[in-house]
C-alpha cells in the first residue's frame, strides 16, 4: 500500500486506496479478491502478494 500511495501522490493519473477486505466482504468478492495484499487496476483484479517495487511498477505498466 505505501508504494501504491507514493505513486498516487507523484502521478494524477494513479489512484491508490486501501480497504480492509474482511470488513468490506461485498467489495473484495466483487473485485475477485481472495489473498491479501491484493491489486486491482482498472476495477479488474490483477494480482495477489507482496513483490519487490521494481516488480510492482512493471505488473502495474503491464496492466495499464
Amino acid at each position: 500500500m505505501l508504494l501504491a500511495t507514493r505513486l498516487a501522490l507523484a502521478s494524477p493519473r494513479i489512484t491508490a486506496r486501501g480497504i480492509e477486505a474482511s470488513e468490506f466482504a461485498v467489495e473484495a468478492e466483487r473485485h475477485g479478491v481472495r489473498a491479501v495484499p491484493a491489486i486491482v487496476v482498472d476495477g479488474r483484479y490483477a494480482w495477489a502478494g507482496s513483490v519487490p517495487e521494481a516488480v510492482f511498477v512493471e505488473r502495474l505498466l503491464g496492466a495499464a
